[in-house]
């Protein structure tokens, strides 16, 4: 049986998510301030950097369907929008989450009286509701029915040149991508029914029993819910600084990758490889490739392998600059002594390519 949310589209979904997340914010932070009670207020907040991620990511997709020719001094730097979004709000939520500790702290000093705990109670129970049907809206995910007949052999590749057994298959990289975006909702979705929670008890304590430490189970929650917002903003930040400095993508050895393309025919070395992250979901290369034939056919071939070897690595956006071996060495290659062709050449750092001596500091291959 199909799934009904599969017939909503991403934006659809995203848009029905943010309604709701609004919604609960404006009645948790109103009867959060009306009851005095923090840990609603905390819990409200939560849901804010909710609604911000989901709009940050519903505006993403928006600028992501619309003509690139529409923001030509950002390039593709764009498809980085949502995550210098995620990145900055997880910034701010550090600071919340460290505030709303500091704050609890206060309460267990100086002990505030909860008005209507009943209301409390049952906001954070439709609270809690609102939260799984944000998650089950956003872990929805479209797959794919396969690659078409014109896609390339990756598991020949593999067995031929991308050898090394950190190389991975499309499918691989795929399921992984999607194991991961399934495991991130599912623990989002854990981590704020997990704050609901918290204050439902608080509330339920306040509310049942009449001896004069119950309100201190405000504070505690609060308390909770601080360190939440602390734990996740550190993943975020982290997360988000690494593709941000342009960190390899996970599971990517470059040295890996460098290896396979130096097994590819006719390179003779590898140099300046870098390997980077776009965002989450892209990753890009660029990488100097020194070559002994200089036919334009030759390195045509050549490249296509390249392109086929670091698609297995999940990497679908590629740069390669072609150098051809010096002259010095080409005495190496005649009498079929490629290997000793390779030993030599690999021993050298520069570039087979100058574009003179007042940029070679700030050239890549200084």
């Amino acid at each position: 049986m199909s799934n009904p949310l599969l017939k909503l589209s991403k934006k659809s979904r995203l848009g029905i998510a943010i309604g709701i997340s609004l919604c609960f914010f404006l009645v948790e932070v109103s009867v959060g301030f009306y009851s005095k009670s923090l840990a609603l207020i905390a819990d409200a907040f939560h849901v804010l950097f909710d609604l911000l991620s989901f709009s940050l990511a519903l505006s993403a997709l928006i600028i992501s369907e619309r003509e690139s020719s529409k923001y030509p001094s950002l390039s593709f730097g764009w498809q980085r929008a949502q995550l210098l979004g995620s990145f900055f709000n997880g910034v701010f939520q550090l600071a919340l989450g460290f505030s709303i500790f500091l704050l609890s702290i206060e309460r267990f000093i100086a002990i505030e009286e909860i008005q209507n705990p009943k209301l409390v109670l049952i906001v954070a129970c439709a609270g809690l509701g609102s939260n799984i049907v944000s998650g089950s809206l956003l872990g929805v995910h479209e797959h794919s029915h396969g690659a078409n007949a014109g896609d390339l052999d990756l598991e020949l590749l593999k067995k031929t040149w991308c050898s090394h057994e950190h190389a991975h298959t499309r499918d691989d990289i795929t399921k992984h991508h999607h194991d991961l975006g399934t495991k991130a909702v599912l623990i989002h979705v854990l981590g704020d029914a997990f704050n609901n929670i918290g204050v439902i008890i608080a509330a339920a304590i306040i509310w049942k029993t009449h001896f004069k430490a119950r309100f201190y189970a405000d504070p505690a929650a609060s308390m909770g819910i601080g360190l939440m917002l602390i734990l996740t903003a550190l993943k975020l930040v982290w997360q988000g600084g690494k593709i941000l400095l342009q960190s390899a993508p996970l599971g990517v050895d470059v040295a890996d990758v460098r290896f396979d393309l130096e097994n590819v025919p006719g390179v003779v070395s590898v140099h300046e490889l870098h390997v980077w992250r776009l965002n989450e979901d892209k990753a890009c290369a660029s990488a100097h490739i020194v070559i002994a034939d200089a036919s334009l056919e030759q390195f045509q071939g050549i490249a296509k392998i390249i392109n086929e070897c670091l698609h297995a690595y999940g990497i679908h956006s590629a740069t390669i600059q072609p150098e051809v071996a010096a002259s010095s060495y080409q005495s190496a290659s005649d009498g079929n002594d490629s290997a000793s062709l390779r030993r030599r050449i690999r021993g050298q750092t520069g570039c087979e390519l100058h574009c003179g001596s007042d940029c070679e500091d700030k050239s890549c291959c200084g």
